[in-house]
């Protein structure tokens, strides 16, 4: 209802709209890109020996115990300046796992494996 209101509002004719064929592609790949089901989630391996992970939520700026609380990144670089930005002042450095969100389930793919790891 409000998107009718808009379009007459801004007097927008479906008809009349031609894309570029440039613009389709762009349109076609973000389509492709938003079905993805692959995601990045930024972790901490307290312990360093995979008992212990807690995955960060930006939101509510912690660590959650479930990977369901886990922040969502669609893009690894945009997830390795989020976790680069929360790992200063901290002995561990924060890492990326790889994910699925493929059936409403987040599964990790591929945890990345730590450079530094610093007992406690």
């Amino acid at each position: 209802m409000k998107q009718k209101k808009i379009e007459k509002h801004l007097e927008i004719d479906d008809e009349n709209i031609e894309l570029s064929e440039e613009q389709i592609r762009e349109l076609k790949h973000s389509l492709k890109d938003s079905d993805d089901p692959v995601r990045y989630v930024i972790y901490s391996d307290i312990l360093g020996k995979r008992k212990w992970r807690f995955w960060l939520d930006v939101s509510y700026d912690g660590y959650g115990n479930s990977i369901d609380q886990a922040t969502l990144f669609k893009r690894e670089h945009i997830a390795r300046a989020v976790a680069k930005a929360y790992s200063e002042g901290r002995k561990n450095d924060l890492m990326i796992a790889k994910i699925t969100t493929k059936g409403g389930r987040r599964r990790v793919l591929k945890y990345e494996k730590p450079e530094k790891q610093v007992d406690i």
